[in-house]
């Protein structure tokens, strides 16, 4: 067995059921349902697959693919939407990684890569990828649970459309999810790999299951209207049996700024069911929009300055991309407007506003934002990202209902407070990481407030403090030593830079004048 951390629990009676048929060397995965949902015939599975493939698409992205969305059923369902959409992948490709979710072992705390050599079907072998085994030795939250992978169909499916339609071998890093993970911190583990533009991503996902047919299309539109605005959050109200691959993928999306595009949806009624219980399937690709940016820290309530103050404009940069004037006066009314009407919709049950647009176009650019309420003097709320994920004033929006009814550390804002509330919005540049040689080094490169501050260790243990914290922390050494304590280090780590990484950001804030 090579179940080796806490974080992955199976199911004890599942861990003792084996795979029906041919047994195979421990360094093989034989396939689970090949003779099921596609054939284990190799003439029959090529005729098949290159069939699908050579169907025309009822959308042709423009762009090179760097990842799908794909279902898993048996071929005579979903094989015509999945091949519609590997038909569209770049020739090149050298590693595919495919994340799909666990339907028969219970796998909690992340995700299973089996300890094997290749994976075989009818049409010959593929050879796992060496980075396979150091993502199971560098991160906690994956291991190797066999019995995860024995009945799994959501990943083996994927094999004979990519082994077809690639002229040249591949090798494969194959990841069954389970539940209750960190899907940003698998994302982010996924990150470098995927940097490199010959590594395909595929999320195994079929949609709703066994709903009359008109219902299954109105669930899933929603569900595919969620995926491609990337809202994660909204997500997991959504009914589709790849939850967990689909939002790591989202957060991938929005790390290295893709662009999803849906190609195709069907359900079983469309292709080889009756429309009385249907189960649907989409394909969405995922473009390249621009080329990836640093890495962020992750969202995090911040602390927050006093209540009540002005609008101001932040302290002068060094460097090209620090914070500027970067909104004129109309455009902070505009936006502080959009935040509190935002709010006092929800609160009356009415449809939110629109979204503002502004002459200078800042308000469709992504940027990191927070937005923070103060009552009477105290803080009420605050919640953002640090990473631009969002438009500005879509960012603001979001931001502004979170802070009202989202933040942990608070009850949900009451119609008769809003009186008493002002706002503060923080509109942020991208963290860039500082190089230091200990504790002193890094107290001399921070500027107390200008820098707002992210601090981390690893994956799991990270936490900001935004550039007006300073206000109530002046001292550097009792600033850092809060601000690791607040993400779950020791006090002290912030003066070791080979375990802790530090990055800065910069902050143009402005408020309502109370």
């Amino acid at each position: 067995m090579c179940v080796r951390n806490a974080f992955l629990r199976t199911a004890g009676a599942l861990l003792l059921s084996g795979c029906v048929g041919a047994k195979a060397p421990s360094n093989v995965h034989l396939p689970a349902v090949q003779g099921q949902f596609y054939p284990s015939d190799k003439a029959e599975l090529t005729r098949v697959v290159d069939g699908f493939l050579a169907r025309p698409p009822a959308v042709r992205v423009k762009g090179r693919v760097r990842a799908l969305i794909s279902p898993h059923a048996g071929y005579i369902y979903s094989g015509a939407v999945a091949g519609e959409g590997f038909q569209q992948v770049p020739q090149g490709i050298t590693r595919v990684i495919v994340m799909g979710p666990s339907h028969h072992v219970a796998i909690r705390g992340g995700g299973s890569i089996p300890d094997v050599k290749v994976y075989r079907n009818a049409l010959g072998d593929v050879l796992i990828d060496p980075a396979a085994a150091e993502l199971r030795r560098k991160y906690e939250f994956f291991g190797c649970v066999p019995a995860a992978h024995k009945r799994e169909h959501s990943v083996e499916v994927m094999l004979p459309f990519l082994q077809r339609h690639l002229k040249k071998p591949f090798t494969f890093i194959p990841i069954v999810l389970g539940v209750q993970f960190d899907a940003e911190a698998v994302a982010r583990a996924l990150l470098p790999l995927v940097r490199d533009p010959r590594t395909l991503i595929v999320a195994s996902s079929d949609l709703s299951h066994y709903k009359p047919y008109d219902k299954a299309k109105e669930l899933d539109s929603d569900c595919l209207d969620t995926i491609l605005r990337l809202d994660i959050e909204e997500l997991q109200a959504k009914q589709l049996c790849g939850k967990a691959p689909v939002t790591v993928l989202l957060y991938l999306a929005r790390l290295a700024h893709w662009k999803p595009i849906l190609i195709d949806y069907k359900n079983s009624g469309d292709t080889a069911g009756s429309k009385a219980r249907v189960v649907g399937y989409g394909c969405v690709a995922f473009t390249e929009e621009e080329k990836m940016k640093p890495l962020s820290a992750p969202i995090g309530p911040p602390g927050t300055n006093k209540a009540g103050a002005p609008v101001r404009s932040p302290t002068p940069a060094r460097d090209p991309e620090a914070a500027r004037a970067l909104l004129t006066p109309l455009e902070q009314k505009q936006l502080l407007a959009l935040a509190r009407t935002s709010i006092e919709a929800s609160l009356a049950g009415r449809d939110l506003p629109s979204l503002p647009e502004s002459e200078s176009g800042i308000f469709s650019k992504k940027h990191g934002c927070f937005v923070t309420l103060h009552e009477r003097g105290q803080l009420r709320g605050c919640i953002g990202n640090i990473f631009p994920v969002h438009p500005l004033a879509e960012a603001v929006q979001k931001n502004a209902l979170s802070a009202a009814f989202r933040d942990p550390r608070f009850n949900r804002v009451r119609p008769g407070e809003m009186k008493d509330i002002d706002i503060e919005i923080s509109v942020l540049t991208l963290p860039r990481e500082l190089t230091y040689k200990d504790g002193e080094d890094l107290k001399r490169q921070l500027r107390p407030g200008r820098h707002g501050v992210v601090i981390s260790q690893g994956i799991f243990r990270r936490s900001t403090y935004l550039p007006q914290v300073w206000e109530q922390l002046p001292d550097k050494d009792e600033f850092l030593s809060r601000l690791c304590l607040k993400g779950g280090m020791d006090k002290s780590a912030w003066k070791d830079p080979k375990k802790t990484t530090v990055e800065v950001y910069e902050a143009f804030v402005f408020g309502e004048e109370k």
